[in-house]
């Protein structure tokens, strides 16, 4: 693939904050793609045409990281963990990151009607239709959310990305670039609200001021799904080359285990903020 040769995996491996402009460039192209193809009904394949793109260069991460586990002779806990690891999340991190900014200035810059046609699916999740904006219980799928209903919503998307990921190797993007846009076109969409409700406001601080307050809770709630992207992958990928519970087979879902618990208690704070600090703030 052209794009490949631009945006090549050792590139980014060594420099994790280059997904970034992976993330951003792949979600244009992508966009854009679904608009040409599926033109009366882009908003689903736009997640679809930038997964495909992203999934050669997240493969060819994953071999590495892979490749690293299996060059290690002992796992070990703490900061060692971290090291070994922190690489391949920075990747997502920023890809993540790359994809959200490209949605949210594309809702935030073009008409409202034809950006709540264009992702009409991402709209539906927050109960956005036509020229309707009433909030229907986004994350916990109606009703008066609760700390246990966040994050039982989220476990269960994290669990999702990690079964993807066990059985098609990097095929969690899907989850993770459809977060992303949902959460960038929804963001865009509200900064475009406060413009047009403000009286001789800077659109960019209005923008960057809707960003900011929902960033570290944003991430905090994403970052399980990368690493159960990350975590599900590697094991794929060792399930492939290593012998099943061999020792060294065994070493890595040990790690990967220790990995995943973690990011599960980075789960829970994400709905405690997201229930318990969130509201006191508003």
């Amino acid at each position: 693939m052209v794009l490949e040769q631009l945006f090549k995996p050792d590139w980014i491996e060594k420099k994790p904050r280059h997904a970034f402009l992976l993330g951003f460039i792949y979600s244009i192209v992508g966009a854009i793609s679904a608009k040409l193809v599926f033109g009366a009904n882009p908003g689903m394949m736009t997640v679809a045409f930038t997964s495909i793109l992203l999934l050669p260069s997240l493969n060819a991460l994953l071999t590495i990281e892979e490749n690293q586990a299996r060059s290690r002779d002992k796992y070990w806990l703490g900061k060692q963990l971290w090291k070994d690891h922190s690489d391949i999340i920075e990747v997502y991190f920023y890809m993540f990151l790359g994809i959200f900014m490209t949605f949210a200035v594309i809702s935030f810059a073009f008409p409202e009607a034809g950006i709540i046609h264009f992702f009409k699916p991402m709209f539906e999740v927050i109960g956005i239709t036509g020229e309707a904006t009433t909030l229907i219980g986004w994350a916990s799928g109606g009703g008066e959310p609760t700390v246990m209903s966040i994050f039982i919503n989220n476990l269960i998307v994290t669990i999702v990305c990690l079964l993807l990921s066990l059985i098609y190797g990097a095929g969690a993007i899907v989850f993770i670039t459809w977060n992303a846009t949902v959460w960038g076109v929804v963001i865009g969409f509200f900064a475009k609200q406060a413009v047009v409700s403000g009286a001789n406001v800077n659109p960019f601080t209005v923008f960057i001021s809707t960003v900011l307050p929902f960033f570290p809770h944003m991430i905090m709630e994403a970052l399980p799904y990368f690493t159960a992207a990350i975590v599900g992958g590697i094991v794929s990928k060792a399930a492939l080359r290593e012998e099943l519970f061999s020792p060294k087979f065994n070493e890595i879902v040990k790690d990967a285990s220790i990995v995943m618990a973690g990011s599960l208690v980075v789960l829970l704070i994400a709905a405690i903020i997201e229930i318990k600090v969130y509201p006191m703030l508003a």
